[in-house]
């Protein structure tokens, strides 16, 4: 193995390297690693007004000494600088307090998973140019009420992700994520209305910009001439992609580390009710189209599906091995990190809630009149993911006869998500996954706290 002084050994050998000197000096070590390359190009006025293509790699360094972990990452992968950083997690690990059942595990074979697809080798620059110039011009010309197009992108990222440990790990995969994403501003009568839209895919050829830009632009359209929102409680259906960032944001409340610190409002609910019979909840990470699909954790972990919720009715938590352990359970295979300069924690990968059945045009015609929402805003002020409580600014329609009469002008809903999923009556069958990598399909519920045009004027 080369190691000239300062030279950096290749993605592979920097692994190996570390490896080979954790074993001379027998130290427990597990290596976590990223290579990614991207681009992202947007477009304004029928020009390109921004190119970015970006490269990164380094190496996250985990080492358990006395119980304890010692954290360091490197991005030179010479050899000096690998070495420096082994020494710096093996120094980290001294200092830090031993934690319960840390260890290293030799996890079985991960599922066989194409995450990567054709890749990008057969795609040029003036084919990823033509995307983004293509979605700003189709939202621009779908209608004369398009002002202008001031979000678009066209992005993509192709990595590998490798975990190596002392304890015989030697695991990697490679992804490819292409997107196209667009948010026109229309206008009418003094009224200014934005929508976004977005397209993920493995595959570069099957991105549609066209169609993307002409949904988003009729999402925008559908806007106009919102009147003011009522103020009181009325039944709602809860839109696909609405309730799906709903589940984003409290998420982390699944996170058996959550529960352990005494951080989410779901400890000591194992086997109770927690939402309506109708509601149930998935992690999966082996969804080949899922955007957070994996083979393996951030541990090595082979990934699984899991069911968290079924029929209503809690059945278990997320976890890495070390919240496992204290358990006394096996790991469901969430150990996440943000990157190799993160350190272990746990998350969720594709998390959603199954369609059931009938379209959203029934559970409004079951619903008559009521509200329609369809976005918040705010979440990271106005939501509280230890209690479930939630005050966001809104976006919806409001329906009558179990038709949509007209859009609302921005207001406020507020309850708390836990009683949202309890009160869960019908289920829709158009699950939809969104940017947020969380999917549900629409729902109606009994009832929501809607603050409207009055409430807004007597708080100026």
């Amino acid at each position: 193995m080369p190691e000239e002084k300062g030279v950096p050994l290749i993605y592979a050998e920097a692994r190996a390297h570390l490896l080979q000197r954790a074993q001379e000096r027998g130290l427990s070590l597990e290596v976590y690693g990223e290579r990614v390359t991207a681009t992202t190009i947007q477009a304004f006025a029928g020009a390109v007004n921004e190119f970015k293509l970006s490269s990164q790699q380094g190496l996250g360094l985990r080492v358990l000494q006395g119980g304890a972990w010692g954290y360091s990452y490197t991005e030179n992968l010479s050899a000096p600088a690998l070495d420096r950083a082994l020494d710096s997690a093996l120094e980290n690990a001294e200092l830090s307090a031993p934690v319960p059942h840390a260890g290293l595990h030799a996890w079985g074979e991960p599922p066989e998973m194409d995450l990567h697809g054709e890749g990008m080798s057969g795609v040029s620059v003036e084919q990823k140019v033509n995307v983004a110039l293509t979605l700003e011009r189709a939202a621009r010309g779908a209608d004369p009420r398009v002002q202008s197009v001031p979000y678009n992108a066209y992005s993509d990222s192709e990595g590998l992700v490798s975990v190596d440990s002392t304890a015989g790990l030697n695991r990697e995969y490679q992804t490819l994520q292409t997107y196209g994403y667009v948010a026109p501003l229309v206008t009418e009568n003094g009224q200014s209305k934005m929508k976004r839209n977005f397209q993920f895919t493995r595959e570069f050829t099957q991105l549609d910009p066209g169609s993307t830009a002409l949904e988003a632009t009729r999402k925008a359209l559908a806007l106009l001439g919102a009147k003011p929102a009522p103020s009181g409680r009325f039944a709602a259906v809860i839109d696909a992609e609405c309730l799906a960032l709903l589940l984003s944001v409290f998420a982390g409340a699944f996170s058996a580390r959550q529960v352990q610190e005494g951080k989410s409002p779901l400890a000591g609910r194992l086997g109770q009710v927690l939402g309506s019979p109708l509601v149930t909840l998935l992690d999966d990470a082996t969804l080949l189209k899922g955007m957070a699909s994996r083979p393996f954790d951030a541990e090595g972990h082979p990934s699984v599906p899991v069911t968290l919720v079924e029929g209503g009715v809690l059945k278990t938590f997320l976890h890495n091995s070390e919240t496992a352990a204290h358990d006394g359970l096996e790991s469901t295979g969430h150990a996440s990190r943000s990157g190799y300069r993160g350190m272990i924690g746990v998350a969720p990968s594709n998390l959603y809630m199954p369609g059931g059945s009938g379209t959203r045009a029934d559970l409004l015609r079951r619903l008559g009149t009521g509200l329609l929402l369809t976005d918040v805003r705010g979440a990271h002020a106005g939501a509280n993911g230890i209690t479930g409580d939630f005050s966001l600014q809104a976006e919806g329609f409001w329906v009558e006869g179990g038709e949509v009469a007209y859009p609302l002008e921005v207001f406020t809903v507020a309850g708390n998500f836990w009683e949202v999923l309890s009160d869960v009556q019908a289920v829709a069958d158009d699950l939809t996954f969104t940017v947020y990598t969380s999917g549900a399909p629409s729902v109606l519920i009994g009832s929501l706290s809607v603050g409207g045009q009055d409430v807004q004027d007597g708080s100026d």
